[in-house]
């Protein structure tokens, strides 16, 4: 069982390293296009507050950060994994900075990073949609892993998300043992990413309850 687990959180934090940059916009004038805020956000009275764009989010309690050399690990892993087994993988760049991760433990976490689309020539939203879905489907199917995945637009605050919904299964027996909720947007010349992995539906539930209202 333990090395199922381990297959899955390869693929943690799939997204937030998987967007195509295609060709960078050549400029002389290049630094004046991408602006890089001192700080992103922080963190104050129980609360992250992004300074990228209107956004906070609550850290639960009992929720603690998940460290810098852990992120890395896994982003590192998934990487790799799509890098591996998707026709997509040679688009993928690692541009990418974390804004916030907690968990509950290594099997119930919440992420979400960004990557600055400026100085780049990106994708229309629909053509990220595409990208992204091919991607993760690709990612797992050459894992050889079980899993079914349901698409859905929505509407966070302001802001237009895509959402992806993946279940895993065990191989054998075909029970559901792990969850991943992904919601993607462009915000301010931005993409903008979360994910919500977890092993346990009320924290689960949790999780994603928590997300949602910090957009309200």
């Amino acid at each position: 069982m333990k090395k199922i687990y381990f297959s899955f959180l390869l693929l943690t934090f799939l997204p937030f390293i998987g967007f195509c940059q295609q060709e960078q916009i050549k400029s002389s004038k290049i630094s004046e296009l991408i602006i890089t805020p001192k700080e992103d956000g922080k963190i104050e009275d129980g609360k992250y507050k992004c300074n990228l764009f209107d956004w906070q989010i609550e850290i639960p309690s009992d929720f603690t950060l998940t460290s810098k050399e852990r992120t890395k690990e896994l982003e590192d892993k998934g990487y790799e994994a799509m890098k591996e087994n998707s026709s997509q993988g040679k688009n993928i760049s690692r541009d990418v900075i974390t804004l916030i991760s907690f968990e509950k433990d290594k099997y119930n976490i919440f992420n979400a990073s960004y990557e600055t689309l400026a100085g780049k020539k990106k994708m229309t939203f629909e053509e990220y949609k595409i990208f992204i879905s091919k991607l993760l489907e690709e990612t797992y199917n050459g894992k050889g892993i079980k899993f079914d995945m349901a698409k859905s637009d929505l509407k966070l605050g302001k802001y237009d998300f895509y959402k992806i919904l993946i279940h895993l299964y065990h191989p054998k027996t075909e029970q559901l043992i792990f969850t991943q909720e992904f919601y993607s947007s462009y915000i301010n010349n931005c993409l903008y990413t979360a994910n919500i992995s977890y092993q346990n539906e009320n924290l689960g539930y949790l999780l994603g309850y928590n997300f949602v209202k910090s957009f309200k």
